[in-house]
């Protein structure tokens, strides 16, 4: 007897696969860790981006306001800053006028000479060098080193024209006219502007602002804030790192909550796993323990169900081999014992041997009734018929299996009756295997009717159902025995059925014709249920949905 395969060879049987291809576990936890990832990311990004710009905008405002108040101190006309911006202006305006003066604004080298000899005679003044502003401008020099280093930002005072007056980090020689920038421009404008760009000396990205300073409505400079972009986004980059190193631990707590998880819900499919490859080993008794009222419950209760039908399943095809090789042994060996008898016997009883010749006959013919009833119900059990599409009228049918049982009943002293309206609802069923299954009934209630007694079918329709309905008078079922009267090979009296039916030459008197009954309706969507009080009779009722 070949062994089914095992587990292990049916794995390696399997091509090679990553371990989340083979392991449902693995599935689901890098399912579940791999989906809070992409989460938790996305939602570090988003709250990445808004702290970002939070700190952004509250560093531009912090910006914009420290601007805006070291120029209200400069605007003060008490404060005397106003005279050094007027100095600065009238020292800017003579150093352009002397710039403007050189010796190619003469159009020709005899003017250029005239001019000359005529300032060889006019006194030669001192030319104006540029004085260092850290000497010329010291209070706003002053100011703004004071408010860089409130503010923790690089300061810078330009005059109306942008250009650099006063600076708290570097030499104003070495800083290159502000008038073009766009923060400088908004505040000439009386407007408010931030901007970030590369810074000239540092290389790195700046947050710039500037805000004008103005007595009346004349505008004296502007004072010019900036502060490193590393600087602005330092505390965003710290509470950002804190977020992602949580996200991390989160992810981390999350994986191993999934690993818990998925153990917790593969368990019970490896329990069912070992239940199904030992009920394929043979052993039938294994139940696949159920815990929970989920999909798994659910899935080891029907796994458990399956193994049951496939139990009784198997415990009927052991009782029927048992009960076919019983049916099957008694008239083999009734035959055997006879024909031995006949050739003891030879030609001298003549009247003997042809008893046993009829006798093995008679056996031989309920061996063909078997063999043909247990051909039906392995043939209707295995090859059910497709379902019925056309719908008919029972009542001619049913006059007919009454017509044709006639004969019997009345060999038998028997009274058949019958109650079939002229025509019935039409239900969609077979007809032919209906009047098999009205034959079969009939004739097991003759069997069972004793000489004198009556047999009566019935025919009646209710809303929704069409019923036929066998009764006879004979000695009724034992309640014991109602349960089973439709499996195969079961007998209420085996001795008297195995008897009548021999007599009659009418079945198999092996008990299976209300097995075939019990099939051939319910392949046409009926059912057959069956009422009996010993002493009183049984009636058997088959009843079929009618059409809508």
């Amino acid at each position: 007897m070949d062994t089914p395969p095992s587990h292990e060879a049916t794995a390696t049987a399997l091509p090679k696969r990553w371990l989340w291809q083979r392991s449902l576990q693995a599935r689901m936890a890098i399912a579940f860790s791999g989906a809070f990832l992409i989460i938790l990311t996305l939602l570090t990004i988003w709250l990445g981006r808004a702290v970002y710009n939070t700190y952004l905008d509250a560093a531009e405002h912090d910006l914009e306001v420290a601007a805006f108040l070291a120029s209200n101190a400069l605007e003060d006309p008490l404060s005397g800053y106003a005279e050094e911006f007027a100095q600065y202006q009238r020292w800017e305006a003579e150093r352009q006028r002397r710039a403007a003066t050189p010796e190619d604004d003469y159009d020709d080298k005899q003017n250029y000479d005239k001019e000359k000899e005529e300032d060889e005679h006019r006194p030669t003044p001192m030319p104006l060098p540029p004085p260092p502003p850290e000497i010329i401008l010291p209070r706003l020099q002053g100011v703004a080193a004071t408010y860089a280093r409130d503010a923790k930002a690089r300061v810078t005072i330009l005059d109306k024209n942008g250009h650099p007056v006063a600076d708290s980090h570097y030499a104003i020689e070495l800083i290159a006219s502000q008038g073009n920038q766009p923060e400088v421009i908004a505040a000439l404008r009386s407007d408010e502007l931030s901007n970030i760009r590369v810074d000239e000396f540092t290389g790195a990205l700046t947050l710039f602002a500037a805000a004008p300073i103005q007595q009346g409505s004349e505008i004296l400079g502007v004072v010019q804030l900036s502060q490193p972009m590393q600087d602005v986004t330092a505390r965003a980059r710290e509470l950002v790192l804190t977020i992602a190193l949580a996200g991390v631990a989160a992810v981390l707590a999350s994986t191993a909550l999934a690993v818990w998880i998925s153990r917790q819900l593969v368990r019970p499919v490896r329990r069912l796993e070992q239940a199904a490859l030992a009920t394929a080993q043979g052993d039938l008794t294994q139940q696949a323990p159920v815990q929970t009222s989920d999909e798994l419950g659910a899935l080891a209760q029907a796994f458990n169900t399956m193994v049951g039908a496939v139990r009784t399943m198997l415990e009927q095809q052991r009782a029927f081999v048992a009960h076919a090789s019983h049916e099957l042994r008694t008239p083999l060996t009734n035959i055997k014992l006879r024909i031995e008898a006949v050739r003891t016997l030879g030609d001298e009883a003549p009247d003997i041997s042809q008893r046993y010749l009829a006798e093995i006959e008679s056996e031989a013919d309920r061996l063909t009734r078997l063999a043909n009833a247990l051909l039906d119900l392995a043939h209707l059990e295995g090859n059910p018929s497709s379902p019925p599409e056309r719908a008919v009228d029972l009542a001619p049918m049913l006059d007919n299996a009454a017509a044709i049982m006639q004969l019997r009943a009345q060999s038998a002293a028997i009274t058949l009756e019958t109650a079939i309206p002229d025509a019935l609802p039409p239900v969609k069923v077979h007809p032919e295997q209906i009047e098999e299954a009205v034959l079969n009934l009939l004739d097991n209630a003759i069997k069972y009717t004793p000489a004198g007694g009556r047999v009566t079918l019935t025919a009646n329709a209710t809303v929704d159902r069409l019923t036929v309905i066998v009764s006879d008078t004979g000695a009724g079922i034992p309640s014991e025995d109602l349960p089973h009267i439709f499996d195969r090979f079961y007998r209420v009296d085996k001795a008297r059925s195995r008897a009548r039916g021999v007599q009659d030459n009418m079945g198999s008197g092996a008990g299976l014709g209300l097995a075939i009954v019990k099939q051939l309706v319910e392949q046409n969507r009926g059912w057959i249920t069956v009422e009996s009080t010993p002493g009183q009779g049984a009636n058997f009722a088959i009843s079929f949905p009618l059409v809508a």
